[in-house]
């Protein structure tokens, strides 16, 4: 048998035991250093918009400025509607799957540029390189709050708000954990290739369009349903969505598909990040 063969035998068969292995480290490294993590989180989302008129503001009005366009394009112009949702309710409707598009988005736009932007931090060692894109999704989930709870407080008075609102811990642990998996990624990828930064501004703005948020999945055409199966960002608005409206077209064992893929993914990702992390050093 020929080495061409063996090699990619030889990958596959180490390849678990690789990623079991980098997936304990990471999570160890992770705990570790939770309190620097914490502390530089912190001030990165303090100076975000430090040097802007409104600050911190910035935050529930970009949500609100882009519900205000989502709600208007889908409401007046497409005249799209959700079987027994009034207008009040259909904007919430559209909000609640916007909550974790922001997250996602920002978490994966601006962990694109995180190995330059640390690159101090990466050639001295003073920080765990491979914690730089999860200080980016942190910071990104903290803004991600902010419009989760101007949400909360809109659905309080609502007919919509139940016991469902319990599940939403569940929906936040998901986006976290797939959102982890594509940040490594993204983040090793660019620092390689800086090319493909401009690629993912474009791919975010195809899932924000792919997404089932100014629709259900139910209102997809038979024709087009290939692509938001195939879109992560489905899964995880359906799950929100539930949480925070009750409502969704998924099975609820379909979060627990997702769980398991997205755990899958992310050790992969992460095991990627750790075996490149030499390489980053030489960023430019």
């Amino acid at each position: 048998m020929s080495i061409a063969v063996l090699k990619p035998w030889t990958w596959l068969h180490r390849a678990p035991r690789a990623i079991w292995s980098e997936s304990r480290l990471l999570l160890s490294r992770l705990i570790r250093s939770r309190h620097i993590l914490w502390a530089v989180t912190r001030v990165d989302f303090e100076k975000r918009y430090a040097g802007s008129a409104l600050g911190l503001l910035w935050y529930p009005l970009y949500s609100a400025l882009l519900l205000a366009m989502y709600s208007f394009v889908y409401m007046v112009i497409f005249q799209t509607r959700y079987a027994d949702f009034g207008n009040y309710h259909y904007v919430l409707f559209i909000f609640s799957g916007l909550v974790p598009y922001l997250g996602f988005s920002d978490a994966v736009a601006t962990s694109a540029s995180s190995i330059k932007a640390n690159i101090a931090v990466v050639r001295n060692a003073v920080f765990p390189v491979e914690l730089i894109p999860i200080k980016q999704l942190l910071v990104s989930v903290a803004g991600l709050f902010i419009s989760l709870a101007i949400l909360l407080v809109l659905i309080a008075p609502t007919s919509l708000f139940g016991w469902h609102v319990l599940y939403l811990p569940v929906s936040l642990a998901l986006l976290l954990l797939f959102t982890a998996g594509v940040v490594w990624l993204v983040a090793a990828t660019a620092a390689l290739v800086p090319d493909v930064t401009y690629l993912v501004n474009l791919l975010l703005l195809f899932f924000l369009f792919i997404s089932p948020i100014g629709y259900s999945v139910s209102q997809v055409p038979r024709g087009a349903l290939f692509w938001v199966a195939i879109n992560p960002m489905t899964y995880l608005v359906e799950s929100f969505r539930f949480a925070l409206l009750g409502v969704r077209d998924t099975p609820l064992w379909v979060d627990g598909a997702f769980a398991v893929v997205s755990l899958i993914f992310t050790a992969a990702a992460g095991t990627v990040f750790r075996r490149l992390t030499p390489i980053f050093s030489d960023y430019e």
